[in-house]
């Protein structure tokens, strides 16, 4: 086999071929070609196929395609094997004359391991297989090609299900005392001139899984010198089954000896990395290589591009951060910083965005009318920089001192009026009941106008709810404020040791919205995955959580639309990889009892100071269960815009306009309605393919970007003569590098020292490992189940007060946030430390802190 034979036995096994027939150190084995595939199942699955594509609508749900899915690979593993094929694979097996042996038994599909995609993770892979096995497992192999996620990556790929197929390879097991991947380029920093090796113990699948946190080797490209090794605590590995003559592979736990022992030695990395830089040399491109090592022998598994942005692809766009308004002032407040990190679609840009900031506004600045006769008033209010969301903020109030009072009065009489009855009893009824009338209807049986209609009437309805949102959130930002600033003045007066530095441990251990999420996902884990009663109570469960949004930009899927993370949070929880929640918050509640006790006890003698605490402590409890509650039902609205939304979308399509659905993310609402007058009035719409693709190009590029908080940055604030800037951008701005390290808001308490990993959206779910420092660039109660198994956190934005940090303490995990461009400062794979109590990262250098030279490796007992 070589690259020729992409087409009949796929990307995989070709490199496969390639490698071996360039004399690289591969097992021995045989490919079965996807004709023998075809052959065997296909007239067997094509009526359930037409079914398929019949079901697969944008909109479609999980639970809609999952019997199919079920049906489809039943039918394929329950094929009979040709009396002739069965006897062609018993040959081959015993030709090789080893007595028990076993075998990898691995998919090799159409499309697999290719520039465009990987599919990793989608296919199966089986172990240890012994002879007798080997079809049953060909059979699941083949059989996985109609798993749910796999059809959903291909429906997200434009793949069309009807041309796929599925060679099998069989090969020898390679003996493997230590196992991982090598990157022959780093993937997050291609510039940087170093590949990336990651090893465990024994066999690679505890490293593919993302069970296992890995060892971390960085050599250099040119010289294949070790940069830098991080040696990880590697608990579990996958090994043979201790039993006798049992097939498959199973995880257990690594001697203690070996836990923090490093997996490779100095001279194991360099032939590695001189290996991975002669297949590199073969293929004319960077690969991702999987490889095993027992002893003095190292082999190769496979080997398949990685994929880099194109050497043509133009670089970030310049960051001219000027106001597009002459004159200007713009701010990353409110709504802008932790609700909205990420560059805007234009869609959402130029509807939902204007429309959410719009009804704030009248909070402070009265109707509409009031507004138009306000010279203080800057409008636009809104304004995109560089694709990221900002508010103005030129707000002269010495020049306008009439305006300013009326502003100011305006201001307190809304937010000391009845805010939470106003909420409870009219618009939280409001909201709820006319989201769910809008769910209910038949969007495809609306005409444009129509839907249009809908949209603006959900969107009014959110931005209604955004708008008691402010109100309510003055509360509770106070409250914690206030907590945050006494409590120092509080603890003056202790005596003793102990006392927290910061409340944050005081907050931890409630009952909250997060942990009925983590309850729930914990019981589903206790039902049987294929059974009607699990299909049926996670349908529900998606129907009450689906709306907790990953980013607040409608462009992005809701986790309705896409519950992978939840799957895989009942996984965790059904392998017993992941702590239990009532466990978890049983233990921070122990603690903060602890805690409490302590600060009494310090406080006997002052009576006063402990009495203030106690009352602070309690409104930050009232303050933080209504914002829980205030919050999950703000979102409701937006799985039904983007139905509708993508509903358009499809009819642009149709038209010709646009080319996937999802293209109408990326026009302005303008766009969309006179795209839509003119298919209305029988004038073809305009081709905007080109137009789309830019727009996205830009996106990602301007995601690259690290916004100012200010625009421009010396832009000032005067009431009389004193500067009220900080209070106009609502408190302290977000800090970043300093002498000692990188500094932002310390949210929630504790110390955690480990390598970290930068996660951007929900794509890069699965890279964070457990015991890793996720970095992001913002946290949401719908990023949750990282939190479960990261060390610590660092994001670029949000503080004490975003409900972000509510999450991170709900985990006890310690949490610095409003780091500005920690995202582009800290690397995948760098050992930092994250001091929640003071809210200080500490970056460790690559000869400090955790990491080993080439002498210390070989010097470290194994």
């Amino acid at each position: 086999m070589r690259s020729g034979d992409r087409d009949t036995v796929g990307a995989k096994a070709a490199n496969l071929g390639e490698l071996i027939s360039a004399g690289f150190p591969v097992p021995d084995g045989f490919c079965l070609p996807q004709a023998v595939y075809h052959r065997t199942v296909g007239d067997k699955v094509c009526p359930l196929l037409a079914q398929l594509d019949a079901a697969l609508t944008e909109d479609a749900t999980d639970d809609q395609i999952r019997p199919i899915s079920a049906a489809m690979r039943a039918t394929v593993e329950a094929t009979d094997v040709p009396a002739g094929l069965a006897a062609d694979v018993a040959q081959a097996l015993a030709a090789w004359r080893i007595a028990d042996v076993r075998v990898s038994v691995r998919s090799s599909a159409t499309w697999e391991d290719t520039d465009a995609t990987s599919f990793a993770g989608q296919y199966r892979s089986e172990l240890g297989v012994p002879p007798a096995a080997v079809l049953d497992s060909v059979r699941r192999c083949w059989g996985s090609l109609w798993e749910l996620p796999a059809i959903r990556y291909r429906q997200r790929h434009g793949i069309p299900h009807g041309a796929v197929g599925m060679s099998v390879i069989v090969q020898l097991m390679a003996e493997a005392e230590a196992a991982g991947v090598l990157f022959t380029v780093d993937p997050r920093d291609a510039a940087a001139d170093r590949l990336v090796i990651e090893a465990t113990w024994g066999f690679g699948e505890a490293l593919v899984s993302g069970k296992v946190d890995p060892d971390r080797f960085d050599v250099d490209r040119s010289g294949a010198t070790l940069r830098h090794a991080h040696v990880a605590d590697k608990r579990q590995m996958v090994a043979y089954p201790s039993h006798s003559g049992a097939g498959g592979v199973d995880f257990v736990d690594v001697p203690d000896q070996r836990r923090r022992a490093p997996s490779l030695t100095a001279e194991q990395v360099a032939e590695l990395a001189s290996l991975g830089r002669a297949i590199e040399t073969h293929f004319g491109a960077p690969q991702d290589v999987e490889w095993a090592v027992s002893g003095t022998t190292l082999t190769i598994l496979q080997a398949r591009p990685i994929r880099l942005p194109a050497a043509d692809e133009p670089p970030p766009p310049a960051a001219d951060w000027t106001s597009p308004i002459e004159g200007a002032w713009w701010a990353r407040i409110s709504i802008c910083d932790s609700w909205l990190p990420e560059p805007l679609s234009p869609l959402f840009a130029s509807t939902l965005f204007p429309c959410l900031v719009r009804h704030w506004q009248r909070n402070w600045a009265g109707p509409d009318s009031a507004q138009r006769n306000n010279r203080l008033l800057p409008t636009p209010m809104t304004g995109v920089i560089n694709g990221f969301a900002y508010l103005r903020f030129d707000y002269h109030l010495n020049r306008y001192p009439r305006h300013a009072a009326a502003m100011v009065l305006r201001f307190f009489r809304f937010h000391l009026g009845p805010l939470r009855r106003q909420w409870q009893r009219g618009i939280l009824p409001r909201h709820s009941e006319r989201i769910e009338a809008a769910n209910r209807r038949d969007l495809t049986r609306l005409d444009n106008n129509e839907l249009l209609g809908l949209i603006d009437g959900v969107q009014e309805l959110s931005g209604r709810y955004w708008g008691i949102i402010g109100g309510l959130a003055w509360y509770w930002n106070v409250s914690e404020w206030l907590l945050a600033t006494v409590y120092p003045w509080v603890a003056r007066a202790g005596t003793g040791a102990g006392l927290p530095i910061g409340p944050g441990p005081l907050l931890q251990g409630y009952p909250s919205r997060t942990l009925d999420v983590e309850l729930e996902l914990a019981e589903l884990a206790r039902h049987d995955a294929d059974g009607a009663e699990y299909t049926a109570e996670f349908e529900r469960f998606i129907g009450r959580q689906g709306h907790q949004v990953y980013s607040l930009d409608f462009a992005s899927p809701t986790p309705a639309e896409d519950p992978e993370v939840f799957r895989a949070t009942i996984e965790a929880y059904r392998s017993g990889t992941r702590q239990q929640p009532q466990e978890r918050i049983d233990a921070l509640a122990a603690q903060r009892e602890d805690r409490l006790r302590t600060i009494r006890k310090a406080l006997r003698f002052a009576p006063v100071r402990r009495g203030v605490l106690h009352l602070l402590l309690r409104w930050n409890l009232r303050q933080g269960r209504l914002r829980d509650e205030v919050l999950f039902h703000f979102t409701r609205g937006w799985p039904v815009l983007r139905r509708a939304y993508l509903e358009l979308g499809r009819r642009l399509v149709a038209a010709g306009v646009l080319t996937e659905p999802d293209d109408v993310f990326y026009l302005t609402g303008d766009q969309v309605k006179r795209q839509l007058a003119a298919l209305d009035t029988g004038v073809a719409g305009d081709d905007l393919t080109s137009v789309v693709h830019e727009r996205r190009r830009l996106r990602e590029q301007q995601r690259l970007l690290s916004p100012p908080i200010q625009v421009p940055q010396d832009a000032r604030i005067f009431l009389g003569r004193r500067d009220v800037t900080a209070l106009a951008v609502f408190g302290p701005r977000p800090r970043g590098a300093e002498d000692d390290g990188l500094r932002g808001s310390p949210v929630s308490p504790g110390r955690a020292t480990a390598p970290a990993r930068r996660i951007s959206s929900t794509d890069d779910f699965g890279r964070l490992r457990p015991g890793e420092i996720l970095v992001a660039p913002h946290l949401t109660p719908a990023w949750s189940p990282l939190l479960s198994i990261a060390a610590g956190v660092v994001t670029d934005t949000g503080g004490a007060l975003s409900h972000g940090s509510i999450v991170a303490r709900e985990y006890g995990v310690p949490a610095v946030m409003g780091v500005h461009g920690a995202t582009h400062i800290i690397q995948d794979g760098q050992v930092v430390t994250v001091d929640g109590d003071r809210g200080l990262v500490l970056l460790q250098g690559v000869e400090r802190g955790g990491r080993l030279s080439a002498q210390q490796l070989d010097a470290s007992p194994r």
